[in-house]
């Protein structure tokens, strides 16, 4: 299950750090979006310390099933030294087929590096950034805050937020301000589903601050990213709905001091998606493969080898367990019923943990058990594979770890392509009539090979 879920767990850590966006609020003349924000500034150069909840929300839907990823974390941080604490959960769920996992991490300086310690499945591991990065720095977040007051109207009525009366301001800030004040680690994060700065740049986020009306300092902050992922799926046919970034301070100064546990500070370094410390990347060049005369060399062969054997989509469950992986039947049992024209994610595994993942589909009238439904896609990601052991080879010979300049000579140039300098692109095939069948390839940004690939027949 950590593997499954790693990528959502490393948004929610990018989240996390943006719950030091603080400001503060002094003076008792009548209130104005200029004065609150003015005020809230200086005042938040005097605390030392705060206890919040931080949430991260998306739900997108479409006719063929939902998808939606949750954080939701209590948090507590100081300012000297520069500490945080959070402990909560982070979720996914696809098509009705749920994960969650518990999570706690630690934020702080050691020297002059920053490090992230995070506990997910009982293991802890270790991150280390450069201070250029400054995780969950305070004052690089609220530094300008005051300047972006013309964006904000104050409501007639008081808000009331953990039992208190507050301000509440609202309004609509532009993608440039919006990236400003969350900074770079929940960009990257962001980046991985699309959304990159750039992309960022042209959006407007609407934005509510409510402020504690006896104190004058923050009592929550909450992103509405709705129209931003509606905006980021475009014509997928799905819908985004109830997509937010919320933070509720709960108390200030309380907070004595952060102690990392030793079983943390033993970890070893790695980070939340194992990446390696040798700026190499993660993905390295296939070896070459023997592949079976049975396997096609077009992606609309659907044919796909695991290990030795080839499979043609769709097809059942005996037939991929003859390549020499099992169906995770604790995570998805057999008996499990899938509607009508739905499908359910369900997982194969070999002897030593590597994976890959399955749409199991009903393409009947009918409701269907899982063993009785049909293999309609194969996924397979860098991380499913690098324990060894296992082997996906997709037509024409692609496999994790292939040079793009392969791809594009097997399978020509894609019917459409998202670019990212940073995260590396993405190529979609698909046939003419249907997006429901195809094939897409991510390729890695650092090294320009194959990190994730997959093939659907779901018609």
């Amino acid at each position: 299950m950590k593997k499954r879920i790693t990528r959502l767990a490393a948004m929610g850590m990018a989240a996390v750090m943006t719950a030091a966006l603080l400001s503060g609020c002094s003076g008792r003349t009548k209130a104005t979006p200029e004065n609150l924000l003015r005020d809230m500034t200086s005042k938040a150069e005097k605390v030392e310390s705060a206890v919040m909840n931080v949430k991260f929300n998306v739900n997108l839907g479409s006719s063929a099933g939902a998808l939606a990823m949750g954080m939701d974390l209590d948090m507590e941080s100081t300012t000297d030294p520069e500490a945080s604490h959070g402990k909560g959960e982070v979720s996914l769920d696809v098509g009705g087929s749920a994960m969650s996992t518990e999570m706690e991490m630690y934020s702080v300086q050691e020297a002059d590096e920053y490090v992230t310690y995070t506990l997910m499945d009982g293991e802890w591991t270790k991150e280390v950034a450069d201070q250029a990065e400054e995780l969950g720095n305070v004052q690089g977040m609220t530094g300008n805050i005051r300047g972006y007051a013309d964006k904000f109207e104050l409501g007639e009525d008081l808000s009331e937020v953990n039992g208190k009366d507050c301000f509440e301001l609202t309004g609509e800030l532009d993608g440039d301000i919006f990236s400003e004040m969350i900074q770079s680690d929940m960009m990257e994060s962001f980046a991985g589903y699309g959304l990159d700065e750039e992309t960022v740049s042209n959006m407007v986020f609407p934005c509510t601050i409510d402020i504690y009306k006896d104190s004058i300092l923050p009592a929550r902050i909450y992103f509405d990213l709705t129209d931003t992922f509606e905006s980021m799926i475009g014509d997928s046919g799905f819908t985004a709905s109830d997509c937010y970034i919320e933070m509720t301070f709960l108390e200030y100064d309380s907070v004595d001091e952060i102690v990392v546990p030793d079983e943390a500070l033993d970890a070893e370094d790695g980070g939340l998606l194992g990446d390696s410390d040798d700026g190499s990347g993660s993905v390295t060049p296939a070896e070459p493969a023997e592949q079976s005369e049975d396997l096609g060399s077009d992606w609309e062969s659907y044919t796909v080898q695991v290990n030795d054997t080839v499979v043609t989509l769709p097809c059942t469950i005996a037939d991929l367990e003859a390549a020499g992986v099992t169906l995770d039947r604790e995570y998805t049992p057999e008996d499990y019923v899938v509607n009508a024209g739905d499908y359910e994610l369900a997982w194969f595994m070999n002897d030593d943990g590597n994976e890959i993942m399955v749409d199991m589909i009903n393409n009947t009238d009918e409701p269907l058990e899982l063993k009785d439904c049909l293999v309609g896609g194969i996924t397979v990601d860098s991380y499913d594979v690098e324990g060894g052991g296992l082997t996906v080879i997709f037509p024409g010979g692609i496999q994790i770890g292939t040079a793009e300049a392969d791809v594009l000579a097997a399978y020509g140039e894609p019917d459409e392509k998202y670019e990212d300098e940073e995260y590396g692109d993405t190529f979609y095939w698909h046939k003419a009539d249907s997006y429901l069948n195809g094939c897409t390839i991510d390729i890695d940004a650092e090294t320009g090979l194959v990190d994730s690939m997959k093939i659907d027949w779901q018609e």
